[in-house]
């Protein structure tokens, strides 16, 4: 019999996510699938660009963050940046230093402790949450 794996909760998504994305990747093993949430992702974008895609995350990062989306090498590869090629790397540099700088607070990858789709390069896109506070102690 095959154990499903454990998913914990990190705190970067709600409970509600959390539970959601649990569904999701149990639901897919128990049918013997890939759980691959990037597998539409052409239809999914957001926005393209010659070898990334952003895309929406499906199962966000609610709990600190308003928007979550992620960015996606458009070929197939696994999270290793040693395997991308030296186009997608240099237009990865040129999105860092302009679209990505000036649309989202956070650019952040998990490492492989924390990666729970390694079998296609990503990383997340975040605007996080905000909230105006009294600051009175400025000297």
């Amino acid at each position: 019999m095959h154990k499903p794996k454990t998913i914990t909760r990190t705190f970067v998504r709600s409970e509600k996510t959390t539970n959601d994305y649990r569904a999701y990747r149990q639901g897919a093993e128990s049918k013997g699938m890939s759980a691959d949430p990037f597998k539409d992702r052409d239809l999914l974008a957001i926005k393209s660009f010659t070898h990334w895609l952003i895309v929406p995350n499906t199962f966000p990062y609610d709990a600190i963050a308003d928007v979550s989306h992620m960015l996606l090498t458009k070929r197939d590869v696994v999270f290793d940046w040693s395997l991308l090629t030296k186009d997608e790397l240099a237009e990865f540099k040129i999105l860092k230093e302009t679209y990505l700088k000036d649309t989202y607070d956070l650019l952040w990858e998990n490492l492989p402790n924390g990666r729970s789709i390694p079998g296609h390069f990503h990383l997340h896109l975040l605007t996080l949450k905000r909230e105006s506070v009294a600051n009175t102690n400025i000297v």
